[in-house]
Parts: C-alpha cells; sequence; structure tokens
C-alpha cells in the first residue's frame, strides 16, 4: 500500500526523471518537417502496448487520417504519433505507434509500439508491466492521477536536414479521493461508460493519463475534468474504469502457438498473463463469453 498520500487532496509537479515516467509516456504528433504537438499521456501495460484515453488518439486519426484496417483500428499514415519516455540515467526512449485499436465502449485505446530511437545503445528492452485494477476504487479512497501539462516543443532544423526536438513540461501528480462510481455511464452523451468521480485537479495535457489506487495499481484512465477550481472550490474530474478495455478487439501477435494477424478480445491478454491484470475474478462472466474467468476466493 502506499502510506504516503496526503489526507487532503494535492496538486505537485514531479522531477522529469520520476520513476513513474518510465510507465507514463508523452504522445506526440510528429509531422514532416519537424511540427510537433504533444496531445496526451499514454501508459505502457504490456511489451510493445500502451494505452491512453481515445479521445486523445481518435481527434488525432480524425483530423489527419488514417489507414482503417478494421472497424475501430487504424494503422497510422503519412504522420507519426510517437509515445517519449525517459527512464533514470536518463534513458530516452522513443517508440512509433504503427497500430491503434479504439475501444467501440469507452475512452480507451490501445497503441501498439515499435522502438524508433533510444539514447542507450541497443539491446533487450526490459519491460515493466504495471499491475492493473478493472473495477473502480470504492467511495472514499484516495487515488494518485499522473500527466504532463503545459508541454512546449521547440524544433530547431539541422544542417543535414533532420531536426532537434526539445520538449519541456511538468510531469504532475494530482491526489484526490473517489467521490462517485457509475458503473454504466454518468450520462447519455458525454461520458456514456464506466467511470468514476474524483476531487482530484486535473489539467489540459493530462488526458490519457494513469490512476493509480492506494496500493499502487493503475486502476483508470483520467478522461474528463472541469476548470481548474478556485479557491474553496473542490475539484470535479472523472477516471475511465478499465474492465471494458478488456473487450476490445486487437491483433497484436502473440508469441508460441498463437495464429498471426487475427484479431481477438484482450482478455486473452490477461487471461495469459501478458496484462497483470489483478481483479480478474470479479468481472461478470457475461461480459466475456466463451472465456473462463478465475473464481472469486
Amino acid at each position: 500500500m502506499i502510506h504516503d498520500i496526503p489526507a487532503t487532496p494535492a496538486f505537485r509537479d514531479e522531477p522529469t526523471d520520476s520513476p513513474i515516467a518510465e510507465i507514463a509516456l508523452r504522445v506526440t504528433v510528429e509531422y514532416p518537417g519537424g511540427e510537433t504537438h504533444v496531445v496526451g499521456t499514454a501508459t505502457l501495460v504490456a511489451g510493445h502496448l500502451a494505452i491512453t484515453a481515445k479521445h486523445v488518439i481518435g481527434d488525432v486519426l480524425d483530423r489527419f487520417g488514417a489507414k482503417k484496417s478494421a472497424p475501430n483500428s487504424a494503422v497510422v499514415r503519412d504522420y507519426m504519433v510517437r509515445l517519449y519516455q525517459i527512464m533514470k540515467g536518463p534513458v530516452y526512449r522513443v517508440w512509433n505507434v504503427y497500430n491503434v485499436w479504439c475501444s467501440a465502449e469507452t475512452d480507451i485505446a490501445f497503441l501498439h509500439l515499435g522502438l524508433f530511437k533510444t539514447s542507450k545503445p541497443a539491446g533487450t528492452v526490459e519491460w515493466r508491466m504495471p499491475r492493473l485494477r478493472c473495477m473502480p476504487p470504492p467511495v472514499g479512497q484516495k487515488v494518485i492521477a499522473f500527466g504532463y501539462r503545459e508541454s512546449k516543443v521547440d524544433v530547431t532544423p539541422n544542417v543535414d536536414g533532420s531536426y532537434h526536438l526539445e520538449l519541456n513540461d511538468k510531469p504532475t501528480t494530482s491526489i484526490g479521493e473517489v467521490k462517485k462510481i457509475y458503473p454504466e455511464r454518468r450520462d447519455s452523451c458525454m461520458l456514456s461508460f464506466p467511470c468514476y468521480q474524483v476531487n482530484a485537479r486535473l489539467d489540459p495535457g493530462m488526458s490519457g493519463g494513469l490512476v493509480v489506487d492506494e496500493f499502487g495499481a493503475v486502476c483508470g484512465l483520467i478522461c474528463d475534468s472541469f476548470s481548474a477550481p478556485s479557491d474553496g472550490e473542490e475539484a470535479v474530474s472523472h477516471i475511465v474504469t478499465l474492465w471494458p478495455m478488456l473487450r476490445t478487439l486487437v491483433s497484436a501477435d502473440r508469441e508460441g502457438n498463437y495464429p498471426k494477424g487475427v484479431m481477438y478480445p484482450v482478455i486473452d491478454l490477461a487471461l495469459g498473463g501478458l496484462l497483470a491484470v489483478v481483479d480478474l475474478s470479479l468481472l461478470n462472466p457475461k461480459d466475456f463469453p466463451g472465456r473462463i474467468l478465475p473464481r472469486a476466493r
């Protein structure tokens, strides 16, 4: 359990190479010539696989286009969606997003990654796989949200036609507690999926960022927030619940005798141990027909 969570809501900046930055990555859009924008935050959940809010990546795909490879999925073309990762050292890694698989029923998208470049000589990538909790924490439990705000990118052309990017932002944690849970939806328009309300302040740019419960498990993604509260007011923000993402169809190839290039639900990755979901026994079997879920103890 995380013991040093403040008793009241808190909003604070973190070091650039904070340990959480190893799994919480900046989502950027880069165009020929170097024009670059930071559009949100993503979380590494398995080897070559990350999640972010669907509206973060959906806005990019809708605006700039992508080749549709299947319903609710796309292959990025003509521009690059990239994730920037910073680890202790510091060591920098930049990941290309090659495929996007969007959930048909919630504000979550899966990103299929390939290494673009790294500041450390190429070698075996040791993946840090966070524990995931697919059900929301109970009302009253404290949570920590993390994302990148106030992002700025400076582009400097090089004489060989390439360019140098300098990215500056504020890695930020926002701490609050769960106030309300919406098991099915908050409303039929904006938040029409399982989510929960927290009193943590969440600024623009933090969309898609991870939310961690008191036990250190990722228990949601940042999806919505009203403007920053004034003095004396309580923040009202919303976090997307993770369990519906397990029904998302992806085609990330697996090792062993699994067929390649076929679509399957993400629950198969969880049941196979490729996603570290700690509360699979709490899922409703009716939501996952044909799958044998662990029984609650």
